[in-house]
């Protein structure tokens, strides 16, 4: 087995080469400068993740990067988007990581690479695979080998797949990331020179760093010696570059994470953070010509449900918008921040003027979309399995969306629907309808439950709402119900379990919408609609409570009238031009929705519950 993935790495990687040696440049560190066939060269990155842009946008985003005066892109590669589960890896289409990293190239920018296997990145379990919390005793991010074994198999890909795209291979990758701010999480050496030796196994021969928090303890438990060490920071670039040549002296000025802004949870403020708070410290990078990464350039949208969340004594999930007052805002323009970089680029330049920013068509709004259908969410949940234990997410090789957990109850009767740790939000339905909502997300866990006489359906909806990705809670990210189920001191069960991640809308069968009448939560609303000329734009949710959408079967996200976003953003790109467009609404929480929704050229920020519980 060992000789046939060895070939197998080996053909992968033959098969990748996009050039010839013939444009092989020579890549390296000396002293305290980045070389690059024989002339000092100070890395302007900007971080764009590929998944978070549609693949029709790439070379724009890219290109507005090149305008704004950065010579280099730089990208996470987000090990669970690729292998959802265990032994099966997708790098085709929108997921086609080394076309993305060609493209950099094509566009004339260099590319710096980080593939973790952890990457942190406001992403489910920060990149990791939802399917390792299934093996019991399992330690992430260490040597353990239930979690080296398959951590070294994705290392050993990324090498295969990134050594062709070198620079020394006549690619446009500069470097490649090891691991992600290790520093803050543990100090195994060992775990840092496995996953290199993977990387290296796999073909990758280029420069390798580690980047951590600005503090000497983090730079160093992150890092090995002899290799090159960047540091992350917001603010304070002179103290952030003090802390990086003590843990690791004599070494090129270089952060892997300049943060010009900051990611959203629900249920807080959206984060504005503008130019001029930023501008100090870039201008001192750029006057010292320090090497640096602006972390988001871009942020885009987190899709397919794969956001994460933070724990800060409790559960903070993240926003599908990962507008992150970046330079290009969600929808690929430029800002005030982009024109006031851009400017201190072009003063501190002396080699010529910038290219001129690519004009690209304004966002606009398409109208309102009817919504003329509906459907029962309950009466469009597949069949199930009936067992004996309540079984996880994990358990079930599942990684987004739903797991139903059906039961009956005879009444009447009444009492209290006790739960005990859910993760992460369960809606309670009784014969269909929503008469409860519990979990981590919301205040208490135990639901008053009352039963009318007779024999009910009872059903408990758990929503995955994107698992921790930063932090020692990681590891106890499985989702759904993990204690007995009581009601009024009895053990319930056996349960049928159903598990629906979600990434396209459940399938039932829809009646029209009479009258404006519509059904109320857990119920699927569709509309159809034809668009003559495509646009971006944004879908305004403000009408709604809580739920996900889709267009044309692909998952655009969650909403919440929590906020701060209001809207959810649409590239153009995904509309079918003069051909119907299909848009269906999970709705899970409104009693009362409108039938219409109405479409934005602008994004829609705000909030009617600053830090509360619902």
């Amino acid at each position: 087995m060992k000789l046939l993935r060895q070939l197998h790495l080996a053909v992968l990687s033959i098969a990748l080469i996009s050039a010839t040696n013939a444009f092989a440049a020579e890549f390296r560190v000396e002293g305290s400068s980045f070389v690059l066939d024989g002339k000092s060269l100070q890395i302007r990155s900007g971080e764009i993740h590929y998944s978070r842009v549609p693949k029709d946008e790439w070379r724009s985003r890219i290109q507005m990067a090149k305008a704004m005066g950065l010579n280099t892109v730089c990208t996470y590669v987000f090990w669970n988007l690729h292998e959802l589960k265990k032994g099966e890896f997708d790098f085709i289409g929108e997921k086609d990581v080394a076309a993305f990293i060609r493209l950099c190239g094509e566009c004339g920018m260099h590319a710096i690479v980080r593939p973790g296997p952890y990457v942190c990145a406001e992403w489910d379990l920060g990149g990791l695979p939802a399917w390792l919390l299934a093996e019991p005793g399992i330690r992430l991010r260490s040597t353990n080998p239930k979690f080296m074994e398959p951590a070294s198999e994705w290392m050993r890909r990324m090498g295969a797949m990134l050594q062709p795209l070198s620079v020394e291979q006549g690619g446009p990758v500069l470097m490649v990331q090891l691991e992600n701010e290790y520093g803050f999480y543990g100090s195994d050496s060992g775990y840092l020179d496995e996953l290199q030796r993977a990387l290296r196994s796999g073909g990758y021969q280029g420069t390798v760093f580690t980047s951590d928090g600005a503090s000497e303890d983090a730079l160093r438990h992150g890092g090995r010696p002899g290799i090159l060490k960047a540091v992350n920071f917001g603010s304070g670039a002179e103290t952030a570059f003090g802390a990086l040549h003590k843990a690791s002296p004599g070494q090129p000025d270089f952060t892997a994470e300049f943060w010009v802004g900051w990611f959203d949870q629900w249920q807080r403020p959206h984060h504005w953070i503008d130019a001029h708070a930023k501008m100090a410290d870039f201008d001192w990078m750029m006057r010292h010509g320090a090497s640096f990464n602006i972390y988001m350039f871009h942020g885009g949208t987190t899709r397919g449900l794969m956001t994460g969340g933070n724990w800060e004594g409790r559960y903070r999930p993240i926003t599908c918008s990962y507008d992150y007052a970046a330079p290009l805002d969600e929808s690929g323009r430029p800002t005030e921040k982009y024109r006031a970089f851009r400017a201190a680029i072009q003063s501190a330049l002396k080699d010529g003027n910038l290219p001129d920013i690519p004009k690209i068509p304004g966002t606009g709004s398409m109208g309102n979309i009817a919504l003329t259908e509906q459907c029962r969410l309950m009466d469009a949940i597949p069949e199930g399995q009936t067992n004996a234990t309540l079984l996880t997410m994990e358990d079930m090789g599942q990684t987004t969306g739903f797991i139903c957990y059906r039961t009956t109850l005879d009444g009447p009767a009444e009492g209290s629907l006790e739960l005990g740790k859910v993760k992460d939000r369960v809606y309670v339905l009784l014969d269909g309808k929503v008469v409860g909502i519990s979990g981590r997300s919301v205040k208490g866990a135990a639901v008053a439950l009352t039963v009318p006489e007779g024999k009910h359906r009872m059903d408990l909806l758990v929503e995955n709402m994107g698992r921790i990705n930063f932090g020692k809670y990681m590891i106890e990210e499985h989702k759904g119900l993990a204690t007995p189920v009581v009601f009024n001191g009895k053990e319930l069960g056996p349960f049928v379990q159903v598990g629906m991640s979600m990434q396209e809308p459940p399938k039932g069968t829809y009646h029209e919408i009479k009258d404006g009448k519509t059904q109320g939560s857990a119920t699927l609303y569709r509309g159809m609609m034809k668009v003559g000329g495509p646009c971006d734009t944004w879908i305004d949710m403000r009408g709604f409570g809580r739920g996900i959408l889709w267009l044309n079967g692909r998952n655009l996200g969650r909403y919440w009238k929590v906020g701060p976003s209001q809207g959810v953003f649409v590239p153009g790109c995904w509309f079918k031009k003069d051909e119907e467009n299909e848009l269906v609404v999970l709705e899970l929480e409104s009693e009362k929705c409108p039938t219409e929704l109405p479409t934005s050229a602008k994004a829609i920020w705000g909030n009617d519950n600053r830090d509360g519980l619902r």
